[in-house]
């Protein structure tokens, strides 16, 4: 296929998809899993029983249509904060009459579900686009809790991105050009000590307080002087 990133339904998930039309009964889908692809990019492939490596599965929080593609499906699904410690690379649709078939199955780019205990925890939305004609035999109904889940993460991600210092531990630009004025202000004062101390030690005679050589020459030159005098005298 053309696009990088694509979902393909199986051959099981066909076959059940088929026999549920014949006998006018729905397919409920009810779990996205999630794989890290063994720390490699993944193609999906039709005749798969699973995924390369599974890290993780979730309830599905919602089942909608797309409004541009009416054959496209949108099952979303929420991660919650304190589960991560893996790459998402590879999804599947996990559902069926008979709960646990491998009903479709997707590559995903690379996202990093940080873990907890590393400290920067958060909350993860995973959506899988399938495409199928007859949606008439897919279930749209969902766990409430789940979708309860799912909304309480969107309202924290809300959140998150409304706060004007989401990230206190990082330096908001304001902070940072205060920061590097006050480097660049130390700067200037370095340089012009630097200046002053240069002209201070290139003059004659920078510290006229104190008894140079010629000072001192001057100084006994006229001690001398006095003392002629007040002998002739």
């Amino acid at each position: 296929m053309s696009q990088t990133y694509y979902s393909l339904i199986t051959a099981a998930g066909l076959a059940e998809l088929a026999d549920a039309q014949v006998a006018r009964e729905v397919v409920p889908f009810t779990h996205i899993a999630i794989g890290d692809g063994n720390g490699h990019a993944t193609a999906p492939d039709e005749n798969t029983a699973g995924l390369v490596n599974k890290v993780y599965q979730v309830e599905i929080s919602s089942i909608k249509k797309d409004p541009t593609h009416p054959t496209w499906f949108i099952f979303e699904a929420a991660v919650p904060e304190d589960v991560g410690g893996w790459t998402a690379r590879e999804l599947a649709l996990i559902g069926g009459r008979v709960p646990g078939k491998v009903m479709a199955v997707s590559n995903y780019p690379a996202v990093e579900k940080v873990a907890a205990a590393d400290g920067s925890a958060r909350a993860m939305i995973v959506r899988f686009y399938m495409e199928y004609v007859n949606g008439a035999v897919i279930s749209l109904s969902v766990n409430p809790q789940a979708y309860a889940t799912a909304q309480s993460v969107l309202q924290s991600i809300a959140d998150h991105m409304a706060a004007l210092d989401p990230h206190p531990q990082y330096l908001t630009k304001a902070e940072a050009d205060a920061f590097y004025d006050t480097i660049g202000l130390a700067a200037d004062a370095i340089q012009q000590d630097a200046a002053r101390l240069s002209s201070h030690i290139a003059a004659a005679d920078p510290h006229p307080q104190y008894v140079n050589g010629a000072r001192a020459a001057a100084a006994n030159a006229n001690r001398w002087a006095e003392e002629f005098f007040n002998a002739a005298g």
